[in-house]
């Protein structure tokens, strides 16, 4: 079973998504079999993971919730809060904002009693997106930003603010506080030399700045 479910996981990485399901879905009887809920939980979780990879997200959420069910029953809290945030982020893709932000209130709060800072900062991020109040969206993003610089992950950190701090910075009118963000993430960029990044904040910043220009003329 275990193999099989880890033939479906590189399948998935590399984009074969349809044999990923084939193997995934091989494991899950075998699981279904013995009894391994905790298996079954995780096999589903990987299903869903692959529905909503290939935009079929109705039986994204289908699986997810029925993986949500067994982590409940089984008492395994990191998957429960994982599958919560699943299924927020499909919920997001389906314009179903009230129920995504549910969603991602009840991960959060697992993952803050778990310790998970990773899963804090990420579902913080998320949440950030589908405030409707700007303000508290860019405190929502600037918590998780403080997230990922104390854990290190340089990558979040720059997508952060490129992504999220700066846009709702803007949308604030916040420019000379989203043009700094912006300089840092190219900053971060460069120390993890990944020049997309870079470039993508730099010409955010011109952009600003030509917007600027224009305004004054």
């Amino acid at each position: 079973m275990n193999t099989l479910q880890a033939i479906g996981d590189v399948l998935q990485f590399l984009k074969r998504s349809t044999e990923a399901l084939e193997r995934y879905e091989a494991a899950l009887a075998f699981y279904r079999e013995i009894g391994d809920r905790l298996g079954e939980a995780n096999t589903l979780q990987a299903i869903g993971d692959v529905l909503q990879f290939l935009k079929r997200s109705t039986e994204a959420l289908e699986r997810y919730e029925a993986a949500l069910a067994f982590y409940r029953e089984i008492g395994a809290r990191l998957g429960e809060a994982n599958t919560l945030q699943a299924i927020g982020d499909v919920l997001q893709f389906l314009d179903r904002r009230t129920e995504a932000l549910e969603r991602y209130e009840a991960a959060l709060a697992f993952y803050r009693e778990i310790g998970d800072r990773l899963g804090e900062a990420n579902t913080l991020q998320a949440i950030a997106i589908l405030e409707e109040d700007p303000v508290i969206g860019l405190a929502s993003s600037q918590a998780a930003l403080q997230l990922y610089i104390e854990i290190g992950t340089k990558y979040s950190q720059a997508r952060n603010l490129i992504l999220f701090t700066s846009e709702l910075q803007l949308k604030l009118g916040q420019k000379t506080e989203a043009i700094d963000s912006l300089v840092r993430a190219a900053e971060l960029g460069r120390e993890i030399d990944y020049e997309v990044m870079v470039d993508y904040a730099n010409q955010k910043i011109a952009e600003i700045n030509r917007d600027s220009q224009g305004l004054r003329e």
